[in-house]
């Protein structure tokens, strides 16, 4: 539709009242809304902030400024050559930040299209700013499309900004200029730096999470009698020892309220004596970083065992029992005033550390490195709170194997159900995840079938390769991990108990920097983040090789010295290309009294010299060389050829594509 047609169909409508047929129902839509506002279509300019609230809502909206700065002084310098310029508003439409063509800039204050007016369409009508508020998505809005008549003079592209973790709207990034600057490639590039701004902020948050943790630990080895949880500067839970979640929620229950969302609007300084007021015998201690709030740490004493009292008759804490530097208002610690020796800081999120000694259950595996040691207390942890756990770490490093005692260490009594990621069929995926009822759709098993998920139903879901997920089918598993309800194709929902496993080997940082995965999934499944270290890195090879080697052929030994050339060599695939190697060594040890000696492995090794020539025997061929040789092992199956080699399947179809074989 032409702008001439549009003018006329605006004309109609705020002149006669007919309906705008021929318009974009957004547009349409907006109109109403406008003219249910009784916006005057002779306004000429928004209203604008003082410069007193201009500051505020600034520093209200400190952590998007932050994030959109980078974003937007890179999109600037291309703005700045098209007559257009960059704005930035917050959650209620006023605007923070502007960048771009000077001379457009100037142009803008005309209509107050400037640091502090409001665009919202209740005060200025349509327009790309409050439409995207008001419905949440991106929009372009283009000259007779506006409702006020003189802000027609412009073409505007905005998109919404979206908090990473509870998706509050945060504010809009839109480009403006005038009409004749209309690209359909602003909206795009409205989008990419929202989504930008998006990843930036999930950066921030997750480095505050991480020195709220530090601080964290370091309360929970001074208070080790008392039950500590920390909360973000938003309310949201980040940690918590075994019995503090416990308690908070019987204490909320008791209250007026049921969550912390109320303290994302209330001044850090108050939390203290309104959280006193709401939660039962319990002290606050804020945590700060020079102008950073970072959030809180709530402390419940372990010998307090009354019974709960009125908020009026709230008993206080004996001098004795508190943690030293408390008051009744709470106590704020300068992070920058405190020592930092926190030697193995836990991620955001992470469950409380326990000593292995105190787990009821013995890690089935070698775990003599230090570093694995860590992982795995963190994980019982973890599991025994029932939080989500992601592991990461390279292909072969025993991801399945820490998921399963995740499994066991939680006590749970289902099944542990592993599900490859990426290997399920796109078009079935909500089939094979939450199943389907019987004639739901054309080959479906007679009587249908209840899915992974339902199999798992209070035990474990092992969700595996989660970082090779096919971005479309993300969002299907999100809206599962909303709220754990399956809904079957074709049947009814019903909610699961289930622990959440992840693991990857991909870097699912980097992965949503390149929105190859999805900052709210991610959120989803790293309460408790770990990462196995690699097999190179790990203090303990011996006794892994031993380890395996008894399971192989318990009659067959190993020199010292052939663990030694063992250990020298790279280890791509890990533990699981190590088993592999000692499978065929203790084959060949057959013939020399089951000893895997110098002599037995030096026809299997590649000495190291070699493995970084180039030519025939580069490191590629060589690798090339050792698939194709389990390749032929197993008969020519793909399959098990990818499971000995801890490699995917595709490695193995490319491998034998550049062959011969």
């Amino acid at each position: 539709m032409n702008e001439r047609d549009i003018r006329a169909a605006w004309v109609r409508f705020v002149d006669d009242g007919d309906e705008p047929k021929a318009v974009r129902s957004a547009v349409a839509g907006s109109w109403q809304r406008s003219k249910n506002f009784n916006i005057d279509v002779s306004r000429k300019a928004a209203p604008v902030l003082s410069e007193a609230e201009l500051y505020r809502r600034r520093a209200d909206s400190a952590l998007l400024s932050a994030s959109a700065r980078q974003a937007m002084e890179r999109a600037a310098h291309i703005l700045g050559d098209a007559s257009s310029m960059l704005i930035l508003t917050d959650g209620s439409g006023h605007i923070i930040e502007t960048l771009g063509d000077r001379r457009t800039i100037e142009e803008g204050r005309e209509v107050h299209l400037q640091d502090g007016g409001c665009w919202t369409e209740d005060k200025i009508g349509t327009n790309a700013i409050g439409t995207a508020l008001a419905a949440k998505l991106p929009v372009q809005i283009h000259a007779a499309e506006h409702f006020c008549e003189r802000v027609q003079q412009w073409t505007c592209a905005a998109a919404p900004i979206f908090h990473p973790i509870d998706h509050e709207l945060l504010g809009v990034i839109d480009i403006s200029g005038p009409p004749k600057t209309f690209s359909s490639q602003s909206l795009a590039l409205a989008v990419s730096i929202a989504g930008h701004m998006e990843g930036l902020i999930s950066q921030t948050i997750k480095q505050q999470h991480d020195r709220l943790m530090t601080c964290f630990q370091e309360k929970q080895r001074k208070w080790a009698s008392h039950d500590l949880l920390a909360i973000d500067r938003r309310g949201g839970i980040v940690q918590a020892s075994p019995n503090a979640l416990r308690k908070f929620a019987k204490h909320l229950s008791q209250s007026e309220t049921d969550d912390l969302s109320f303290l994302r609007s209330l001044p850090f300084n108050q939390w203290p004596d309104d959280l006193g007021r709401r939660v039962i015998n319990m002290r606050t201690v804020l945590v700060q970083e020079g102008e950073d709030e970072l959030g809180a740490i709530i402390v419940f004493p372990t010998s307090y065992r009354s019974p709960p009292q009125p908020v009026s008759k709230r008993p206080r804490i004996a001098r004795d029992e508190a943690p030293h530097g408390f008051s009744e208002a709470g106590v704020s610690i300068p992070l920058e005033n405190r020592r930092s020796n926190v030697t193995s800081p836990v991620r955001a999120g992470s469950a409380a550390v326990v000593s292995l000694a105190d787990a009821s259950v013995a890690v089935p595996f070698v775990a003599a490195d230090a570093k694995v040691k860590q992982v795995c207390k963190n994980v019982a942890s973890a599991a025994r709170l029932h939080m989500p756990v992601l592991i990461c770490g390279q292909t072969g490093t025993g991801k399945e194997m820490l998921a399963r005692y995740a499994h066991t260490s939680s006590g749970r009594k289902g099944a542990f159900v592993p599900v490859n990621c990426s290997a399920l069929p796109e078009t079935l995926v909500e089939a094979e995840l939450f199943g389907y009822a019987d004639g739901s759709f054309t080959g479906a098993r007679r009587g249908g079938a209840q899915g992974l998920a339902r199999e798992a139903d209070g035990g474990t879901l092992f969700l595996d390769e989660i970082g090779d997920m096919p971005f479309t089918l993300q969002s299907v598993l999100l809206r599962f991990l909303d709220d754990f309800t399956v809904r079957p194709v074709g049947g009814q929902p019903r909610k699961v108990d289930v622990l959440l496993v992840s693991a990857t080997n991909v870097d699912l940082g980097q992965a949503v920097t390149s929105r190859k995965f999805r900052p709210d999934l991610l959120y989803r499944l790293n309460t408790m983040h770990v990462t196995l270290p690699s097999l190179s890195e790990r203090a303990d090879f011996a006794e892994i090789a031993r380890h395996l080697l008894e399971r192989i052929s318990s009659a067959t030994k190993i020199t010292e010295r052939a663990l030694a050339a063992l250990a020298a060599q790279p280890w791509n695939g890990n533990i699981r290309e190590l088993r592999g190697m000692l499978a065929r060594l203790s084959l060949a040890a057959a013939d020399s009294a089951n000893v895997i000696d110098d002599t037995v492995i030096g026809s299997f090794l590649v000495p190291a010299a070699s493995a970084v020539t180039s030519g025939p025997h580069s490191l590629r061929e060589l690798q090339r060389g050792q698939l194709l040789s389990v390749y032929k092992e197993t008969g020519g199956n793909i399959s098990e050829t990818a499971r000995r080699l801890g490699v995917c399947r595709n490695t193995v179809y490319r491998a034998l594509d550049s062959s011969d074989v």
